[in-house]
């Protein structure tokens, strides 16, 4: 049985993950154990564009993996292909311009982060990805690292079901913006990136980073942080 705690080694230099390519949902007609390998599997046929193994979760915790994958049928791909590409080739920029990279809602990164928190300030959980939230009145803040003398900027993502909610980023205790995030498309995470005046970041290594939920209204939920040039 395909569990969570199950995760496919990327190769090297790979970015994103496969999809499935098949009519049949029964999974056991293509997952199949690996010979000789206990608590292996492999997946054959189904996954493009490369095949997949399957390989327990602490065998691979300081690697890529990954543990959800996108379901297509062939004339779903086919009306969804170029879509689906051009979001990982953005998530590729992404990731190339990427100076710091924060798995808020997670505690190793949330310890790593220096992350505090006032006491109406949450984690929970959609889609299977982590996130953070400041009721109204209270507060998260965290420290990111920074490149100085060039252009830094803050990226910030959300939920499409998030709806009506307002609240101040704050960088070093200087207001960058106040968010008005009136929600979008269900079940879609949105990028937001705001940009960090340079004379914040000059001479620094870190900065910190305060989410202010100063409008009785929800301040997040907040799914990944990231600092990009």
């Amino acid at each position: 049985m395909l569990t969570v705690n199950l995760v496919k080694q990327l190769p090297v230099g790979f970015f994103g993950t496969p999809v499935f390519l098949t009519f049949d949902k029964n999974i056991n007609d293509w997952i199949k154990p690996a010979v000789n390998e206990n608590l292996v599997f492999e997946i054959k046929d189904v996954a493009k564009p490369f095949n997949v193994r399957l390989v327990p979760f602490y065998k691979v915790y300081d690697e890529y993996y990954s543990v959800y994958w996108d379901y297509f049928t062939n004339e779903e791909w086919v009306a969804r292909q170029k879509e689906y590409e051009a979001e990982k080739k953005r998530q590729q920029e992404i990731e190339e311009k990427t100076i710091d990279n924060f798995r808020i809602g997670e505690m190793q990164p949330e310890r790593d982060h220096n992350l505090t928190a006032g006491e109406r300030s949450y984690t929970d959980e959609a889609l299977g990805r982590p996130g953070r939230e400041a009721r109204g009145g209270s507060y998260f803040m965290f420290e990111m690292k920074v490149q100085p003398g060039i252009q830094n900027n803050l990226l910030l993502t959300y939920l499409g079901d998030d709806k009506d909610r307002k609240f101040d980023i704050k960088v070093d205790g200087q207001l960058i913006a106040t968010e008005n995030w009136a929600g979008g498309q269900t079940s879609k995470f949105y990028d937001k990136v705001y940009a960090i005046p340079q004379s914040l970041t000059d001479n620094k290594q870190k900065i910190s980073i305060r989410v202010e939920a100063n409008y009785r209204k929800t301040a997040g939920r907040v799914f990944g942080v990231r600092i990009i040039k």
